[in-house]
């Protein structure tokens, strides 16, 4: 935004921290000076609830009302507590607000700095009633793995997707979520959200956008209402029928904060911008507001002129009983109602990374692994997702490896960025040499190839433990003997060509050491030891696990 419209027309907004009931005590406890105990006893008898005040809490709480009535130390603090309450306590910078002007910001407001970020001084809410534009500007992990996804599957089939004009009505894509196979679609693969689209069985985009909407807090009760009108559409019953075209492709539940606007406008005959100031007021609850606004809706609203500007629902033919009951379900919904677009935006992109999963599984999977790198539940989460799949995951290789997850042969290769201790410059490191030199024919033509003050002792330990020279022949056990001894020879004859001497690798012996017989012959470490060691460097075990060796004996049982 600051490249396409100016630094100077561009700011990060503030937000003020507040001091909320429990830190308030605690607070002014310390400007007291009382000692901790006490007031971090005090302060734990306010309840953990969201928006407690010191009022509400003496109301819910016997025990700090009897302190604050039979105390004067504990009533001295709350009353000083109680004043300072809901005051601002520091000034920090919104996690996405942003705030773009037609001319010079400071024209408008003033501006401050916070941790070298230049911000507005005013909150958001004093912007938007100063008429500035405030955008909310989200970074989706998701939208790289979109990305990602796409450029494997060019460098790998060969095909280049345009992911904004794939078919939105592909029944393919909403049967596999139907089934529940979730894992890795955006909004949708958490169990809750799994079970729900396994009974809704969505068959368009409006009941993913319906369902992301639906599964919050509040909205959460009207799920079996929604699958019920869904499966049965005849069964469903509206309070009157001008509702019928609102809130029919919910299956008349009240689920958009968009529906609650038309309803106010084709009920109670509301204009597009009043209907939008009625929709505000009651997602933040404003009572006061609420109450006027229920007599407007229902009985209709004059100027001083006496200009009907609001004709009200009774005027529209609606009964006053049903208008009532139609405001109070309008209370109770539009504090917790979606705004379709912003649901919407979300289902298109569920949907995407559904029909990636569909038709592209390999591909997508790989972006999505490399999206968690280093969260090892989540490396372990997808894997097994890829096993139910039929999706190979082979260990990190020495001469296939990427820094991140890739595909080859229709498997996915794990990235050497995934191998603890491994650094990016090691990997560079790696496959520079590899794409200059040619693959890797053993370990001593890898560390002759590479530059060891890169790569390491530590990494090649870890790429050892890893599996990442399996493919070259050699034993772990055996690496893991000789891997120290040997790249010291070799950094000791590099010094050796670089003083002008003859050594020994560079008379042709190295071909020798590198293969695999040059290494004393070491049995093999247990393959639980192997297990335990891939555990450590990739956080899962790649090639097996712990409990296989017991498989028959569990089957048995």
């Amino acid at each position: 935004m600051v490249e396409k419209y100016g630094k100077d027309r561009v700011s990060q907004i503030v937000t003020f921290g507040t001091m909320a009931a429990r830190a308030v005590i605690r607070d002014v406890g310390r400007g007291l000076n009382y000692p901790y105990a006490e007031v971090d006893g005090v302060a734990k008898m306010i309840p953990m609830q969201l928006n407690i005040t010191i009022d509400k809490a003496l109301e819910l709480n016997p025990e700090l009302r009897k302190e604050y009535e039979t105390n004067d130390r504990i009533k001295y603090l709350i009353d000083i507590s109680k004043s300072l309450e809901g005051l601002p306590r520091h000034s920090s910078t919104h996690a996405a607000g942003v705030v773009i002007s037609s001319a010079q910001l400071d024209e408008y407001v003033p501006l401050a700095k916070n941790d070298d970020t230049i911000v507005t001084q005013f909150p958001m809410t004093t912007l938007e009633e100063l008429g500035l534009l405030k955008m909310d500007f989200l970074g989706l992990r998701t939208l790289t793995v979109i990305r990602d996804s796409l450029e494997i599957i060019k460098r790998t089939r060969g095909i280049e997707i345009d992911i904004d004009d794939i078919n939105l009505e592909d029944q393919g894509v909403y049967e596999m979520i139907s089934r529940g196979e979730t894992e890795g679609i955006f909004q949708i693969e958490s169990t809750g959200m799994t079970n729900f689209m396994k009974e809704l069985k969505p068959s368009d985009i409006e009941d993913i956008i319906a369902g992301i909407s639906l599964y919050r807090p509040g909205p959460m009760d009207q799920i079996p209402t929604y699958i019920r009108g869904k499966n049965h559409p005849d069964e469903v019953k509206y309070l009157d029928e001008k509702l019928k075209p609102i809130l029919d492709v919910t299956y008349g539940v009240m689920v958009y904060q968009e529906q609650v606007m038309n309803i106010v406008r084709e009920i109670g005959g509301y204009s597009m911008g009043r209907a939008d100031l009625v929709r505000r007021a009651m997602s933040k609850k404003k009572v006061s507001v609420m109450e006027q606004e229920r007599k407007n809706f229902i009985y209709g609203l004059r100027d001083e002129s006496g200009n009907l500007i609001v004709p009200g629902a009774i005027s529209n033919g609606v009964d006053e009983k049903i208008a009532n009951q139609l405001f109070d379900m309008m209370m109770d919904f539009a504090s917790y109602a979606f705004v379709k677009p912003h649901a919407t935006a979300y289902a298109v992109v569920a949907y995407q990374t559904a029909y990636l999963k569909k038709y592209y599984p390999v591909e997508f999977m790989a972006a999505m692994l490399t999206s968690v790198m280093g969260n090892n539940g989540k490396v372990a989460f997808y894997i097994n997702a890829c096993k139910k799949m039929n999706i190979e995951v082979l260990p990190p290789d020495i001469n296939q490896s990427q820094v991140s997850f890739t595909v080859i042969d229709n498997k996915i290769r794990f990235g050497l960025a995934a191998v603890k201790n491994v650094g990016k410059g090691a990997i560079y490191s790696i496959i520079c040499a590899r794409k200059e030199k040619g693959p890797f024919t053993g370990f001593v033509d890898l560390c002759q190839k590479v530059n060891l003050s890169d790569v390491n002792k530590r990494a090649v330990e870890s790429m050892i433990k890893a599996g990442a020279f399996d493919s070259l022949g050699f034993k772990r056990a055996q690496l893991l003997n000789v891997y120290e001894k040997t790249m010291e020879s070799v950094i000791n004859d590099r010094k050796r060509n670089i003083e002008g001497q003859v050594s020994f690798f560079s008379m042709g012996s190295n071909a020798q050491i590198s293969n695999r017989d040059d290494f004393p012959d070491i049995k093999e470490f247990d393959k639980k030891y192997i297990l335990a060691m891939e555990k450590e460097m990739l956080g899962l075990y790649i090639s097996g696990h712990p409990l296989d060796e017991y498989k028959d004996e569990l089957d048995i049982m």
